[in-house]
């Protein structure tokens, strides 16, 4: 607004989102990403804003939490405690999406079991101490990074897909929101993960030399490992079979149907020693 309360512009979560994980940057002006408002905050005659009541985030019900890996990476640690379990802080990793997903609305939850399942069973019980009801499905043989889908029970509903490793803080109603808006049939979470180079980077075409880049800090998207999928895209997972996410999310992102949601709030994947104690320093204050 200007000095007079004038509106003059609107920035929109989703222009931060996008702004952000391509070329805008935290230093740069607020204004840098601000449109004409077109209906979006309705005003007076002269401008000013009039109270408005956003639209509500959709709700979802229901998800499907990852838990059956091995964790091979976090040895010796995961040998005697399957990783979802492993402390962040003062509590499990899993315990800390469970509270985050009750929190956003859902309150049916299925937890893929495989590794130490029993440590995971005892630990969770049916969901109750979380707000939730918490059901089982038991991979007898590894069915890959998506099989576990095809275990669930047919519904019509959408359903919430999470790796049971990563301590974020993201806005889980943003991102039902956002799939809602941009009417997708599947929505990616991702991450913008930093790369120091230390060295001068060149880009050419060709043999042709185009500039160096001294010792650049590279931007680069990666799967966050959270998902939201349209009932109808659920029965291309056949039961019991191993199926792959990155291979699905490939074919499916050929049809034109997948959006993703840039995460700009922390995330981390507890996918490695170095990165594991690093996080469970800091607890839950990152």
């Amino acid at each position: 607004m200007d000095a007079q309360g004038r509106v003059t512009g609107i920035v929109s979560e989703e222009a931060i989102r996008l702004g952000l994980s391509q070329e805008a940057r935290l230093s740069h002006p607020l204004s840098s990403l601000a449109k004409a408002n077109e209906g979006q905050v309705p005003c007076d005659e002269k401008g000013h804003a009039l109270p408005f009541t956003p639209t509500p985030p959709p709700r979802i019900t229901r998800a499907l939490l990852m838990a059956g890996g091995l964790g091979s990476r976090l040895k010796p640690l995961t040998e005697t405690c399957p990783k979802p379990l492993l402390p962040i802080g003062d509590k499990p990793v899993l315990h800390r999406i469970l509270e985050q997903i009750k929190a956003a609305g859902i309150d049916r939850c299925w937890v893929s079991l495989h590794y130490l399942a029993d440590q995971i069973q005892d630990s969770l019980g049916d969901g109750s101490a979380f707000g939730l009801s918490i059901e089982y499905v038991a991979e007898k043989k590894p069915l890959g990074t998506a099989g576990a889908v095809g275990l669930l029970p047919k519904s019509s509903e959408l359903l919430l897909v999470m790796n049971g490793d990563i301590h974020t803080d993201l806005n889980l109603p943003a991102f039902f929101a956002w799939h809602e808006r941009h009417e997708n049939k599947v929505t990616v979470a991702t991450h913008l993960f930093e790369v120091d180079v230390p060295y001068g980077l060149a880009h050419s075409h060709g043999q042709d030399l185009r500039f160096l880049e001294e010792k650049p800090t590279l931007r680069l998207p990666v799967n966050a490992g959270i998902y939201l999928f349209a009932a109808e895209i659920l029965d291309q997972v056949s039961r019991g079979e191993p199926y792959d996410m990155v291979d699905w999310i490939n074919r499916l992102a050929g049809e034109g149907i997948v959006g993703q949601f840039p995460i700009v709030e922390s995330w981390h994947d507890i996918g490695s020693l170095e990165e594991y104690h690093r996080l469970s320093g800091q607890g839950s204050e990152d």
